[in-house]
């Protein structure tokens, strides 16, 4: 099983994107790593609308990338019009690409594996499609230093409500583990750091409107009621709706080298 974001392909980029200095920063560090050439072909599981690829695809590069949301992919294809590149979009799932084997250089995942239940599989199809000496940089999500206590607190509500928060696939270190005992070398880069706008009041706004998959399996009835009991326990624990709870952000790339 593997998530859909189909449901949220209109505002993705809007609650996900990164700020358009940190995009760039990003794709320096991407291209670094990479030792990227003209002739560099790169490759990402979970593209989505392409937050990742289009600051690469608009230097010139050629670029992959699969997804199993058509609403996702016909929303990078929206943002690619008008544009010249070299980007290829295919649905497909992570588990099984239709690609030969040693086909790229480069892979990228960011912050898919914990939505791919047999992300055992999907690592070993990028592993696949890697050409020798290929490397793979892997990204679990940005790190937002300031709002765990809130994101905990949710989960708890959740399973007081008998509807704790599913888990699909991995977490980070499960993935880190699974490369190391396949002999890969891992080297963590940070590529970037930014701030954070974040009030109490925002984070609440952000569940409610259900752009979190966090609370996507709640029957409407209790959703209503652990939205509520969020909203009266962050008053009560943060003293108002308007606590800051800005910080920084960090942008953190494991680069998984001798693997492929």
């Amino acid at each position: 099983m593997t998530i859909s974001f189909d449901r949220v392909s209109d505002i993705y980029d809007a609650t996900r994107g990164l700020p358009a200095t940190t995009a760039e920063q990003v794709t320096d560090t991407i291209l670094n790593l990479a030792s990227a050439t003209p002739d560099t072909k790169f490759f990402e599981t979970g593209i989505g609308t392409g937050r990742i690829a289009i600051p690469i695809v608009q230097r010139g590069y050629s670029y992959t990338g699969v997804d199993i949301s058509e609403k996702m992919l016909a929303e990078l294809q929206r943002k690619l019009e008008g544009i010249s590149h070299r980007l290829t979009v295919v649905k497909a799932d992570a588990t099984s690409l239709p690609f030969p084997d040693n086909s790229f250089d480069v892979a990228l995942t960011v912050h898919v594996f914990h939505l791919i239940s047999n992300w055992q599989q999907a690592l070993a199809e990028i592993r696949r499609v890697l050409k020798p000496g290929g490397i793979y940089l892997y990204t679990h999500g940005y790190v937002d230093n300031n709002s765990s206590d809130f994101e905990q607190k949710l989960q708890a509500i959740m399973a007081e409500y008998g509807y704790p928060l599913p888990r699909y696939g991995a977490i980070e270190q499960e993935v880190l583990d699974a490369l190391r005992e396949q002999g890969a070398t891992l080297e963590t880069v940070i590529a970037a750091k930014w701030p954070s706008d974040l009030t109490v009041g925002k984070l609440i706004e952000h569940h409610q409107n259900k752009v979190s998959r966090h609370t996507w399996h709640l029957p409407d009835d209790i959703f209503a009621r652990v939205i509520q009991d969020l909203r009266d326990w962050a008053v009560q624990h943060y003293g108002s709706l308007t606590h800051d709870l800005s910080g920084e952000r960090t942008f953190k790339i494991v680069v998984v080298r001798d693997w492929a």
